[in-house]
């Protein structure tokens, strides 16, 4: 089986979720990283994490879409209607608000601010619980305006603050549970699908047969998403851990933003790698039982 080496921890390539999880934390790292390069470090941050990954999916879509169009951060930092400009040849055509506000007061003041016209010329985007409880809202209150849902959770950027050591989102406890969740259904979801492709292929070759197909799928599910759990919410741990001891030493500048990204990768590495290596001596185990 061929195997890469990474920071010293040899990953074969029987475990595709693993590898997708870690691939997922080292971008959201550079997520975290360029929140708080625009932000500092703030109780605020999952608002300006949920903007950037809002960025980089409609610029993801603009280049599939091959539609010449760029979707880009305002300038300020604290901007009270637009949070993301899009443009095609020079020219804005869309602005957009960001919301990732889960609080019934917030939701409330967001209402009235709508009724006074506040988001009249920009496109009211949200988190999924923003945009289903300012629309339920809303619609009581009788105004047209709506919010369109980002698909993403307030429990993902509460996840992804806490890892920057935002203490203002949520607990880590909560976090940690976040990740775990996120990345054992991504590492199951992949990890699956790639036996799905691989079994699909030996079957129709004659190198398997249906039952040996199934049951590698029903293992590389349960593996990846053993091995995904454990690298989510080992990297949200090791996250919150690196800017706290970068915080309490004073450490700023490239430092600090290694430790912040790197650190919750290796983890996620590390970690995700044993998970998996012990459930492979479980099955094992019981393999040599039966």
């Amino acid at each position: 089986m061929k195997k890469v080496n990474v920071k010293g921890i040899v990953i074969g390539n029987g475990n595709a979720g693993h590898r997708a999880v870690v691939a997922k934390t080292a971008y959201e790292g550079t997520v975290i990283a360029r929140a708080l390069d625009r932000a500092g470090r703030n109780p605020h941050l999952k608002g300006h994490i949920h903007e950037i990954l809002v960025k980089d999916g409609r610029n993801a879509r603009n280049l599939l879409s091959l539609n010449g169009a760029s979707t880009e951060l305002t300038k300020s930092t604290t901007a009270g209607t637009v949070d993301l400009v899009t443009t095609r040849g020079g020219k804005v055509i869309e602005r957009i608000q960001v919301k990732d506000v889960t609080s019934q007061s917030g939701i409330d003041k967001l209402v009235r601010q709508c009724a006074d016209g506040k988001y009249r010329s920009a496109k009211l985007v949200g988190s999924e619980e923003s945009a289903q409880a300012f629309n339920n809202a809303a619609e009581k209150a009788g105004i047209s305006k709506r919010m369109s849902s980002t698909g993403i959770s307030s429990r993902s950027t509460e996840s992804l603050a806490q890892r920057a050591g935002a203490n203002g989102s949520g607990t880590l406890s909560s976090a940690m549970g976040q990740a775990a969740k996120a990345g054992g259904t991504a590492g199951a979801i992949i990890g699956g699908g790639v036996a799905v492709v691989k079994g699909c292929l030996d079957l129709m070759d004659g190198r398997a047969s249906a039952g040996e197909v199934a049951g590698t799928v029903v293992k590389a599910s349960a593996k990846g998403g053993v091995s995904g759990a454990a690298a989510g919410a080992a990297a949200t741990a090791a996250g919150a851990g690196a800017t706290a001891v970068v915080t309490t030493l004073g450490v700023t500048g490239l430092t600090a933003s290694a430790a912040t990204v790197g650190l919750p990768l290796l983890a996620a590495v590390v970690v995700g790698y044993v998970a998996s290596e012990a459930f492979d001596g479980v099955c094992d185990f019981f393999s040599d039982l039966f």
